[in-house]
């Protein structure tokens, strides 16, 4: 009896395994990475950050943004296709609309750039940043995206490829929609 119990949770956690890397299964970890704000994702954000002309003080908030993002991305997979070795995954994304806000604060700063001017008449960036980043911290729209993830099979295993701008800039929700 105590053979057949093992075979048969051997054979339940073969079988798990084989589960748990289907594409989609991939897809939903890469996903609840970005949720769970992962090592990776953080080390990733810091690099999105310190690549920004921003003071510390906006790249705080900046991270403060990316963060919520990240935290407040919601997800579903809607397919998912597999020829062979390859793999490709639909999942359907919300975001918050960082890129409407983004738009309306450069809007404003075309309209009243003096706005933006500090007291030698000068126009002060970090006046506008700050402006801009209020905008995103304010934002409560969201966008939808559907979003195909490729995915190769290696040694059994399904890996992601390495996503596009398109949809890094799409997953931030700073994707630029108007020009689709």
């Amino acid at each position: 009896m105590k053979k057949v119990l093992i075979t048969i949770l051997a054979l339940v956690s073969l079988a798990g395994c084989s589960l748990s890397n289907t594409p989609s299964s991939v897809v939903q970890t890469y996903l609840d990475n970005y949720k769970n704000l992962s090592d990776e994702v953080i080390t990733q954000l810091e690099a999105k950050v310190s690549n920004e002309d921003l003071s510390n003080v906006n790249r705080e908030t900046y991270k403060s943004i990316l963060s919520k993002q990240y935290k407040d991305l919601k997800y579903e997979i809607k397919d998912e296709s597999i020829d062979g070795d390859k793999a490709e995954v639909l999942a359907k994304i919300t975001v918050y609309d960082l890129f409407k806000a983004d738009n309306e604060a450069n809007a404003y700063m075309n309209e009243t750039p003096v706005e933006f001017y500090n007291d030698s008449g000068v126009f002060d960036n970090d006046l506008f940043n700050t402006y801009r980043l209020n905008k995103m911290n304010e934002i409560s729209d969201t966008v939808d995206y559907e979003i195909i993830f490729k995915l190769n099979k290696k040694d059994g295993e399904w890996i992601l490829e390495e996503p596009d701008r398109d949809t890094l800039e799409k997953i931030h929700g700073l994707y630029n929609y108007k020009i689709d």
